[in-house]
């Protein structure tokens, strides 16, 4: 079983070395494929270039390359890497790989993932990750589980998919739902995170206009919110309720790889 992961980042000094590290001694580095999308800070510049020493693919997209065709490029970088695997995901920085056993406990256990992966049906080109686990600052074991929607395909049938790889372009493709989950680093420290939203909001939108943003409706348009709330309204989102998950084992798994678990509240 040979499983590619196809990143497009820039500049996430925060999530990928962890990210890396991770999917890394999940599908092995030599099936990671890093499309950087011109980076000019020094730690991510290192960090691509130890990757790459380790078997990393790194695709570098010249300057000017347009943000907004970000689908484009990711569908492009899918397609330039697929030929002899089983299956091609498209992640961000920020995702990291799970899965739900049949019973419903959260589970990243590598032999586990990877024995899922081998049940997909054969017939199904598309599939779906319906779920999503959206990390809680200070309470590293908990998540949000929240319904997500996020794509991969089957190796030699990769479709095109929208900026974020929530969608198959190609409405004659049936996306098979499956079990897997992502775990999700979305929320970072208060300021970090507006800076971040900022810069991913910046092609699409005058972020300094509250009237353009409050219309706003393009990609990355539930980003917004963070622009609107303040420090305390956005540490309130963190107070758990019916829809947290816990997932210790998550925690000791990076651990275990050497990432601090708290990593994103650097």
């Amino acid at each position: 079983m040979k499983i590619a992961c196809v990143l497009m980042q820039r500049n996430e000094d925060v999530c990928l070395a962890p990210w890396l590290r991770y999917h890394g001694a999940l599908f092995g580095d030599e099936n990671l494929f890093v499309l950087d999308h011109h980076s000019d800070h020094g730690g991510v510049l290192e960090t691509l270039a130890d990757a790459q020493a380790r078997g990393v693919h790194v695709m570098r997209l010249p300057a000017g390359a347009d943000y907004r065709k970000k689908g484009d490029f990711v569908s492009y970088a899918m397609r330039q890497a697929e030929a002899g695997y089983d299956f091609v995901l498209p992640l961000d920085c920020d995702e990291f790989l799970a899965m739900r056993l049949p019973w419903g406990q959260p589970s990243c256990n590598p032999a586990e993932i990877l024995d899922y992966f081998e049940t997909l049906p054969a017939s199904a080109l598309a599939f779906g990750v319906g779920e999503n686990f959206l990390n809680m600052l200070g309470r590293p074991e908990t998540f949000f589980a929240l319904p997500y929607e996020k794509v991969f395909f089957r190796g030699g049938h990769c479709g095109v998919v929208d900026h974020g790889s929530h969608k198959v372009l190609w409405p004659f493709m049936r996306v098979h739902a499956t079990r897997l989950v992502y775990v999700h680093f979305h929320h970072r420290p208060f300021a970090r995170l507006k800076r971040a939203v900022m810069e991913k909001l910046a092609p699409f939108v005058d972020v300094n206009d509250e009237a353009a943003l409050a219309a706003f409706r393009g990609p990355g348009a539930h980003l917004v919110l963070h622009l609107q709330k303040t420090e305390a309204e956005y540490r309130a989102i963190m107070t758990p309720d019916r829809r947290c998950v816990a997932f210790p084992a998550f925690c000791e798994r990076l651990v275990a790889l050497g990432i601090d678990p708290a990593f994103c509240e650097m």
